[in-house]
């Protein structure tokens, strides 16, 4: 068969392409932007345009007529694929028909992992278990993975994993042979006008399913009489971080019990390598995390702080729409950090006529309101970021909207530190190599704890001096960029006062020498180090 997946590149569709041409089918696709599953794909031999007004699918057609064109519900009814498609005289349909018509021919069996939070994490360890187990196993996830891609099909499976979203009433549309509900928490009001209704479609969902395992108090909520309950008190004490995660690792060990999945399940559970913007570790004191509701920023927290004794969250809010709905679950969720920087909220798929809630609207039951502090996505925040993990903080980003793709960036972008290092008498200490002066420090490596720690590591490799991180105090962040490449460095000066120039012991060509504040109109500077040194000994008056 010949497909056509328009948003290819997508967390929900990419994984169908994936799966599409690992059945043996003909695929081809779009997408405006580029991701790992289109670069996967496109590796695979795949043809993607970001073209997406309708050229590129009739140039597809035109060459070998396309039997179906899957689409996600992002495209709107007037789209020009979609349009196109239809002039064409096309089959078209939303990822589920794809789905249900793959059930049917393979006749593999849907195990479905459903609720309001923990699909992703969830389906991703029950399949990561099962492969452990050495289970074949056939699996859409609407996430990329570290240990493969986000949608896969085994010729040799008999169970199909799905992440199944109940977004725009995706879930509706499938009969399960297994069901797992992470959670029920009224959610998308953009698809459901009241909890009522929400709660409705999971009922339609569980009746639909052969079978059904969920947490007794979510059970509570619903008519379940084909469901096994766990008592909330049941969960398994797995050795893995964060409270929530156990959980759905308990939901994960009774299905696979439930399936009479043969070897060492816990083990398997345990070596779960994690998820993308799952709690995930960017670097030292650095994670990410999809999450944008109440809940889940309360267990993320939780999570964190099993991690770490101080947390500091990054928060961006996720559709106007939605936070007029949830606005008053603002409340005790935060309490477990010790900063909050609340971004502005990521607006997409909105209602014009809604007013745009501000930060003030949406924290004004917040109970630690004193640790709230509104942010932008700036070097300013970036440099109060780098400070607290300097401080041994860990720092969470969470948000569904541009936040991840904004400190991935920041964290990929390279450091350097520079020592501003004064002797007992107030001079500075430069770095000597022939008549080149600079100052002590260099490059920051990913596996350095933090930039002060990388600092008080360069200054004794590099002079021969000890220090404690609690030495070396902050002063400045450049950013730094490079008129020839165009590429952006961040440039991290810390001070060190107090040497005694006879402890100094540098190796190789490398000498020093001392400059007095008064006295570097005489030497050949670089013009930052000149501005930093000249700011930092003449620094500007405060008026009040």
């Amino acid at each position: 068969m010949n497909i056509y997946f328009s948003g290819i590149g997508g967390v929900g569709i990419g994984p169908l392409a994936e799966i599409a041409e690992d059945a043996g089918h003909h695929v081809q696709g779009s997408d405006q932007l580029d991701s790992p599953t289109t670069k996967r794909l496109s590796e695979r031999g795949v043809a993607i345009s970001k073209n997406q007004m309708g050229i590129f699918l009739q140039s597809c057609h035109d060459a070998q007529p396309i039997d179906w064109f899957v689409y996600s519900s992002a495209l709107s009814p007037n789209h020009p694929e979609l349009t196109m498609a239809r002039m064409l005289g096309i089959k078209t349909s939303k990822r589920d028909g794809f789905l249900t018509t793959l059930l049917e021919e393979t006749n593999l069996k849907m195990i479905a992992i459903a609720g309001t939070h923990g699909k992703t994490g969830t389906t991703s360890l029950f399949v990561w278990a099962m492969q452990q187990l050495g289970v074949p196993i056939s699996y859409s996830i609407g996430s990329t993975l570290t240990f493969g891609p986000s949608g896969k099909y085994d010729p040799e499976s008999q169970y199909f994993i799905y992440e199944c979203d109940e977004y725009d009433r995706n879930f509706l549309q499938f009969h399960p042979h297994l069901s797992l509900i992470t959670s029920l928490d009224y959610d998308h009001p953009d698809t459901y006008g009241s909890p009522e209704e929400y709660a409705d479609a999971f009922q339609q969902f569980i009746s639909q399913s052969e079978a059904t395992i969920m947490w007794q108090h979510d059970g509570a909520l619903l008519v379940a009489p084909n469901s096994w309950q766990l008592h909330d008190n049941e969960t398994i004490d797995f050795a893995l971080s964060g409270e929530h995660t156990r959980r759905n690792a308990t939901l994960v060990l009774k299905a696979l019990e439930r399936l009479d999945i043969q070897g060492s399940r816990r083990e398997a559970i345990e070596s779960f390598p994690g998820v993308d913007r799952r709690f995930e570790k960017l670097a030292e004191n650095l994670y990410s995390d999809y999450g944008h509701h109440p809940a889940e920023i309360a267990a993320t927290l939780q999570m964190a702080r099993e991690v770490a004794d101080h947390v500091v969250l990054v928060y961006q809010p996720h559709q106007n729409v939605r936070q007029h709905e949830i606005r008053l679950q603002y409340t005790d969720c935060f309490e477990l950090a010790d900063t909050v920087y609340w971004l502005p909220t990521y607006l997409s798929r909105e209602d014009p006529n809604l007013s745009i809630l501000t930060a003030e609207d949406l924290t004004e039951n917040v109970t630690n309101i004193d640790s709230i502090y509104t942010a932008d996505t700036d070097d300013e925040l970036w440099e109060a970021v780098q400070r607290a993990r300097d401080d041994g903080k860990l720092v969470l980003f969470m948000g569904a909207g541009s936040i991840d793709e904004w400190v991935r960036e920041k964290a990929a972008t390279p450091t350097t530190v520079k020592l501003l290092l004064l002797d007992q008498e107030g001079n500075f200490i430069f770095r000597t190599e022939g008549s080149t002066y600079d100052l002590f420090g260099g490059h920051v490596k990913k596996s350095d704890h933090s930039h002060v720690a990388a600092a008080a590591h360069m200054l004794h490799s590099q002079t021969g001096i000890h220090s404690s991180t609690e030495d070396l105090a902050y002063f400045k962040t450049f950013l730094n960029t490079n008129e020839e490449s165009g590429a952006n460095e961040y440039i991290v000066y810390y001070s060190f006062t107090g040497i005694d120039s006879a402890d100094i012991k540098t190796h190789h060509d490398t000498h020093f020498e001392k400059i007095s504040p008064n006295d570097l109109g005489g030497h050949s500077l670089p013009i930052q180090i000149r501005t930093v040194i000249t700011e930092y000994s003449h620094p500007p008056l405060l008026y009040t």
